[in-house]
């Protein structure tokens, strides 16, 4: 029942709701929309990180679970920003001597070197003046390099894909590539049901 619920709750978000029982008509600007995406999975996280499970309240419980809905949907709003943080991550790792094969997700403003997960944080701040974890085009990226390595386990998706050994540039550039089709796909559907 909680899962049927949460499930609800994520397909209004993405429906672009405000809440369960108030349907709206979508808007064709999606930052809105977004944004609640965005709210609504910190605050999910935020309790999940902070408050014992087995204290949680009926409304705590819920928002951990559509936050949950939310960061595994593969139909949440995007827009032109999502595209181009894959299109900086790319330019940023353009070559080898810009890859840091080592990432200890520590990034710094001064760095030459970048990993998958510093790139694609280093193309969040430039594209939007600040850094979102759970943004479309990261979550994108994580599920691109899901199906790339298949059977293979890792603790943190970007770092220790990317300090495999077995995975090349070109590998990472495929998990950014993979994940850009896909987003630019759905940009592109969306703007034609707004035409």
């Amino acid at each position: 029942m909680r899962m049927a619920f949460a499930a609800f709750a994520a397909s209004c978000w993405l429906a672009g709701c405000g809440h369960p029982g108030k349907l709206e008509e979508r808007p064709c600007d999606p930052s809105a929309q977004i944004t609640g995406e965005l709210a609504a999975i910190e605050a999910g996280e935020r309790i999940a990180a902070t408050v014992e499970e087995s204290a949680w309240t009926v409304e705590q419980r819920r928002s951990v679970e559509v936050a949950g809905a939310l960061l595994e949907s593969r139909q949440r709003r995007v827009s032109e920003q999502d595209v181009a943080i894959l299109d900086r991550a790319t330019t940023i790792l353009s070559s080898e001597a810009n890859w840091d094969r080592a990432d200890d997700r520590q990034c710094r403003p001064d760095d030459s070197k970048f990993s998958l997960f510093c790139a694609l944080q280093r193309a969040s701040v430039e594209t939007l003046g600040g850094y979102q974890h759970r943004r479309v085009a990261l979550q994108e990226v994580r599920f691109a390099l899901e199906e790339a390595t298949i059977g293979r386990t890792y603790e943190h998706r970007l770092r220790d894909f990317n300090n495999d050994p077995a995975t090349t540039l070109a590998d990472v550039h495929a998990v950014i590539a993979a994940a850009r089709v896909r987003i630019a796909a759905r940009l592109a559907a969306h703007q034609a049901s707004c035409r």
